[in-house]
């Protein structure tokens, strides 16, 4: 009859309570870096708000674009609105006014400004969300868009937009470390070049 082998007493079997523990504290620790506040932002900046038609119509007209993406739209909107003080007020009065005088793009600000409408600034401000990607000015100024601003989607055919790139469009593709090995000989022969001169002059003194 084979003995039973007897349990080892140096290793205790796993503790599922303490170890349960342990993962608490733990998660518990853990959470404490963390920044709650970014947190439920982007949180709620996952369901932005989507913008009103009178939105989309007056950007169409300011903008002169027929059709715009409706994904942007939302975007801009919901940054207008946080930058602008009263920017869905304003908004309202501005569809509404458009509606009744049926000023072409080239004629509303000068109808806003004959008129003296409070919100007369607004058509500025969505025009320059839209062709620039910022809304609202200053300290509250959001930066929405950038590539796909209609400054550079209006120029796409012959442009690209501009970047950080020190060098033409293009040159980050090419090895910056050949570039410096090929400076470096001469550099090297412009200095050779000039220490005879240096030294001629200092032994004929």
């Amino acid at each position: 009859m084979t003995p039973s082998p007897e349990p080892d007493q140096g290793h205790r079997a796993p503790d599922p309570g303490r170890r349960l523990v342990l993962s608490a504290i733990l998660a518990s620790y853990a959470s404490s870096f963390i920044p709650w506040s970014s947190a439920n932002a982007q949180t709620g900046a996952a369901a932005p708000a989507v913008a009103p038609d009178a939105f989309v119509q007056v950007s169409r007209l300011i903008t002169g674009r027929a059709t715009l993406d409706a994904s942007q739209a939302n975007r801009l909107y919901a940054a207008l609105v946080t930058a602008v003080p009263g920017f869905s007020e304003q908004l309202s009065a501005l569809a509404a006014f458009v509606a009744s005088n049926g000023s072409t793009a080239q004629q509303l600000q000068a109808s806003l400004d004959a008129a003296k409408a409070p919100f007369a600034k607004l058509p500025g401000v969505i025009a320059i969300a839209w062709y620039v990607g910022v809304a609202g000015s200053g300290v509250a100024a959001h930066c929405v868009t950038y590539e796909t601003s209609l400054m550079n989607v209006v120029v796409a055919d012959r442009l690209k937009p501009p970047s950080y790139a020190y060098g033409p469009y293009g040159s980050w593709g090419r090895n910056p470390l050949v570039a410096m090995t090929s400076a470096t000989p001469v550099a090297a022969t412009t200095s050779a070049a000039q220490a005879p001169s240096t030294t001629s002059r200092t032994q004929h003194v």
